[in-house]
């Protein structure tokens, strides 16, 4: 690692405000890079070997900083990454936490995250006992993360996210997704009926998670580790167009007198479901 002992104190300083526009999805596209920030976050980051380009440090908090990058300061793979510490005042610029760590690191786009327009038959292919999670039109980052984080731990290995969901980068899905998204596999599909259509095709039942009229108890389904549900938008849930094309409509039995789940509890539940076959 190349590690600047110069602490920069300007809000204004070109590298500042580079960091600081990746808060944003403009800045993210334009850069191709994104924000983890706390000590979890960066730590895990590098653990994995991913592509960490810069690590800010707030001043006052170099000693444990550096104790924590100690065992990454001589790799290889991090000998362009550079360590700079900012003031209080600089640091804050780029945090989006309320109470910062005092670390932030900077990622390249991961390669394991795709964005496909069309996915036909010949592209999806996850192999057999491989799970599988799809959400549709998920629009809130923290959802989205909180959402990962269960899927991972419940061993979804690959997550096949609809274009107009939040942004898999953004700060607060990174943040709710605690370093899980850094081992899954993401494809972010635009045409999302082609995916429902190509999963079929392979072999895969996909499953509409929704209160529906004709929708069966997940329960009464026969489950099997192959299976595929699609969490739905948090207001509106799944479009018909898109539940037509599932081998079935599927919902958790509830208590009278509740209404519905939370997208990410409802997931949880499914894969708790699907965990249990």
């Amino acid at each position: 690692m190349k590690i600047f002992r110069d602490i920069i104190s300007s809000r204004n300083n070109d590298t500042v405000k580079w960091a600081a526009s990746l808060a944003d999805k403009k800045g993210r596209s334009e850069s191709g890079a994104f924000i983890a920030e706390g000590e979890k976050l960066s730590l895990e980051a590098l653990r994995r070997g991913l592509p960490v380009t810069h690590i800010f440090v707030m001043e006052g908090k170099e000693k444990r900083i550096m104790q924590l990058l100690s065992p990454f300061v001589d790799l290889p793979e991090y000998s362009d990454c550079q360590v700079i510490t900012l003031s209080e005042g600089a640091f804050s610029k780029i945090s989006t936490e309320k109470a910062p760590q005092g670390i932030i690191s900077v990622i390249k786009h991961l390669d394991f995250f795709k964005n496909m327009d069309i996915i036909y038959k010949e592209d999806f292919f996850i192999p057999r006992g491989e799970r599988a999670l799809s959400l549709y039109s998920l629009r809130d980052p923290g959802n989205l993360g909180a959402v990962i984080r269960s899927a991972v731990a419940f061993g979804v290995k690959h997550i096949i996210l609809s274009a107009d969901s939040a942004d898999i980068y953004n700060p607060k899905t990174v943040r709710a997704a605690m370093g899980t998204m850094f081992g899954v596999k993401v494809s972010i599909v635009s045409d999302f009926a082609s995916f429902v259509e190509a999963a079929k095709a392979n072999g895969r039942a996909v499953y509409a998670a929704e209160l529906t009229d004709d929708a069966v108890s997940v329960k009464e389904i026969g489950l099997s580790g192959d299976d595929i549900f699609i969490i739905g938008n948090e207001g509106h849930g799944i479009p018909r167009e898109i539940s037509s094309l599932c081998t079935s409509s599927v919902y958790i039995p509830i208590s009278e007198g509740a209404e519905s789940l939370y997208a990410s509890v409802a997931a949880a539940g499914f894969m708790w479901e699907q965990n249990n076959v």
